[in-house]
């Protein structure tokens, strides 16, 4: 695959890598723009523990992020944030995994297994039969940049990283929201909502290679 200056890239979208040293930035964005999101509420369902265990579970997932080939996308002044994995680190060996879920026990300790559960789904239902492609995580905005295409930006970054690589995109959508945003970016839903017991569904979703390098769905 091309080898491209990620940097570079990112700086035509008002966005640039974040570094693992800026960790408690990257985090205090996921813990003031998680709070309200449905997933969250369902895996933290007491609202006032709830800003806490969101700050331990992605202390956890940046963590496993930066010291497993993922990154960081970051706007400016950290009004969002955005994890990834290109496409050479998007399978993690089984151990991997199974330590990251330690992890998340250790940190969460009786709160663990709503979290434990999702981390499971997804990664079994992650396709197995798309081309090689990134995988982008978690995007978040604070709440007073919501609403105001810092999200955009940073998906747009994400797809001129792929396209330079002739690469597809696949995430998840956590609500219809996020989805109906997708959607008009240019990714589209793949299979069936995932469901969580009693809880919201999960969106698929997925934008293939371009063969121009200009985008395209």
């Amino acid at each position: 695959m091309k080898v491209i200056d990620v940097a570079d890239t990112a700086a035509d979208f008002s966005c640039r890598p974040a570094s693992p040293d800026r960790q408690d930035d990257i985090v205090s964005v996921y813990r003031q723009a998680f709070d309200k999101d449905p997933v969250f509420q369902w895996l933290f369902p007491d609202a006032e523990s709830r800003p806490e265990l969101i700050e331990q579970f992605f202390t956890v997932m940046v963590d496993h992020t930066f010291a497993h080939g993922g990154a960081v996308l970051e706007t400016r002044e950290f009004g969002a944030v955005s994890m990834y994995f290109p496409p050479d680190a998007v399978a993690q060996p089984k151990a991997e995994n199974e330590r990251l879920l330690d992890a998340l026990r250790d940190a969460l300790g009786e709160n663990s297994g709503r979290s434990i559960h999702l981390l499971t789904m997804l990664d079994e239902h992650h396709p197995h039969d798309v081309p090689p492609h990134y995988y982008g995580t978690f995007v978040a905005a604070r709440p007073e940049h919501q609403g105001g295409g810092l999200g955009t930006r940073l998906k747009k970054c994400l797809f001129a990283l792929a396209d330079a690589e002739r690469a597809g995109a696949y995430a998840e959508a956590s609500s219809t929201r996020n989805l109906a945003l997708y959607e008009r970016l240019g990714q589209r839903r793949r299979g069936p909502a995932l469901t969580l017991p009693d809880g919201p569904p999960i969106f698929p979703i997925w934008r293939p290679p371009t063969t121009t390098g200009q985008g395209g769905s």
